[in-house]
């Protein structure tokens, strides 16, 4: 009893795990490299990537076959939006969408010869647009300054056709022609930056992912280099104290993010602190599944393999870029346990409606409800031999009896293999029987005493052949040697 409330303290003394995983940290300093540097590596890399794909407007290319004063009206009117920048003029429509998928232009912009002709005999003139779609923000913000610069356009000659000759002029023109009056709101991504909009899911799912990664990388890698710790049996409260190590420097991660890097590129950061809690929170909830990692790690390669599989699709099924009415069911119902798809939620309200941390109670119960289902898939995970062993046991009492082994030192108990005797030899030959106790080669009869006349064999006939040691037919060692040692002994028996 005291040796069992001793070992129960040692668990609780949170100090010495964390004093012996710093002290591991120093030996193998892979780990800690890998804690501290992806903070500053990864999401500096994704920021020096995206830095260009901040600015707003989208590159075009034109082909004005019409010529007139009304096209190239309309297409300055469209270069001056915040959307679209006509770059150059192309010289056939194969050029146009060939820039385009190129990518040396977004747009390809196409007046065809009788675009204004049309528009003066009372037709609908036709003006081609070719955007590349690929990518949905870039779609978004070609299309949206051309569609707009079309419609303003079309108000204005209505104007002069109907309203002005009747005598209407102005505002009251205007919604005359125009009566029903729109405005856009751009949500999430009032810029229209690609780079804007993605960036703060990406810091989120980097530190989901070092979360799942670190106390993973940092067990394995210790049991692939200690042999004393491989052996080692690791509780849960041991993996705790350990992941409570390595959560400090992801506090540390969290401030270079939000109060460095973001800031420093311009990225969407109104409320630093609150993406911090945001951030640190959901590390805390992800802490048991990233124990249930953990203890299947049994080297460095484990966790990058684990963490490899699961970053596309975690960020898939986020909820951030895609939809999630717009995936399958099988896959609507994955991402409700996945715990970035509530933090992806909170993120984009933090981010884009300047709200707090505690203004997303929805998100924070879902969280804290997958902390409690990953809780208890772990702790079947790390103690799944204590929790195996009571079904192991009753498997042995229900299941068929088989024969007990028999103990090879007692000679009743093992089966007397009997040697076939030799049809060759005399036939008073003894039968031998080879037996555990059966050390050497049985020794052989003494010779028949020749003084009596009346025991003296017959020699003229081979079956009156006495058995002697001199004569060569009589087998003199035994045909089958046992050796009486237990191992033997069970592996005869089996």
């Amino acid at each position: 009893m005291k040796q069992i409330f001793k070992n129960i303290l040692s668990h609780l003394c949170f100090w010495r795990e964390m004093k012996d995983e710093a002290k591991s940290s120093l030996k193998y300093i892979l780990p800690l490299v890998i804690a501290i540097g992806v903070p500053f590596i990864y999401p500096g890399l994704i920021s020096l990537t995206y830095s260009n794909q901040t600015v707003v407007e989208r590159k075009a290319v034109v082909l004005d076959q019409d010529n007139s004063a009304l096209s190239r009206d309309l297409m300055l009117s469209i270069d001056a939006t915040q959307g679209v920048d006509i770059v150059r003029r192309v010289n056939s429509v194969d050029d146009g969408i060939e820039a385009v998928m190129s990518r040396e232009a977004d747009a390809f912009i196409f007046f065809p010869d009788d675009f204004s002709s049309r528009i003066k005999h009372f037709e609908q003139g036709e003006l081609k647009v070719y955007v590349y779609a690929t990518n949905m923000m870039i779609y978004a913000a070609a299309l949206t300054g051309i569609t707009q610069t079309v419609l303003d356009k079309n108000v204005q000659i209505a104007v002069e056709r109907l309203a002005n000759p009747n005598g209407i002029t102005g505002e009251r023109a205007i919604e005359t022609i125009d009566p029903i009056q729109y405005e856009r709101q751009m949500l999430f991504a009032p810029t229209l930056a690609y780079a804007s909009y993605i960036s703060p899911i990406l810091f989120l799912i980097v530190f989901h992912q070092m979360g799942l990664l670190v106390l993973g990388f940092g067990v394995g890698y210790r049991r692939e280099h200690d042999e004393d710790f491989k052996k080692r049996k690791l509780y849960y409260i041991d993996y705790f104290w350990r992941y409570l190590f390595y959560l400090m420097f992801i506090i540390f991660g969290t401030f270079v993010v939000y109060g460095i890097i973001t800031p420093f590129f311009g990225w969407p950061c109104d409320n630093p602190l609150e993406m911090m809690k945001l951030a640190l929170f959901l590390v805390v909830c992800q802490m048991p599944l990233s124990i249930l990692i953990a203890s299947f790690c049994k080297d460095r390669y484990a966790s990058f393999q684990y963490i490899l599989g699961l970053s596309l699709f975690v960020f898939t099924l986020s909820g951030y870029v895609w939809p999630i009415y717009a995936m399958p069911d099988w896959a609507a119902t994955v991402s409700d346990y996945l715990g970035i798809r509530p933090a992806a939620s909170a993120m984009r309200k933090i981010t884009y409606k300047n709200m707090m941390f505690a203004d997303c109670p929805q998100e924070i119960y879902k969280l804290i409800r997958l902390s409690f289902i990953y809780f208890i898939l772990s702790l079947v995970a790390v103690h799944r031999d204590l929790i195996t062993r009571p079904i192991q046991w009753l498997w042995h009492r229900i299941r068929p009896e088989h024969p007990a082994t028999p103990d090879a030192s007692s000679p009743s108990d093992t089966p007397e293999p009997k040697v076939t005797p030799d049809t060759s030899g005399p036939a008073d030959t003894p039968d031998m029987q080879a037996t555990p106790d059966t050390l050497a080669t049985p020794e052989p009869k003494a010779a028949p005493d020749t003084s009596s006349p009346a025991d003296t064999p017959d020699t003229s006939s081979p079956s009156g052949t006495k058995a002697t040691p001199d004569s060569p037919d009589t087998p003199i060692k035994a045909p089958m040697r046992l050796v009486p040692s237990a191992a033997v002994g069970a592996g005869l028996s089996a």
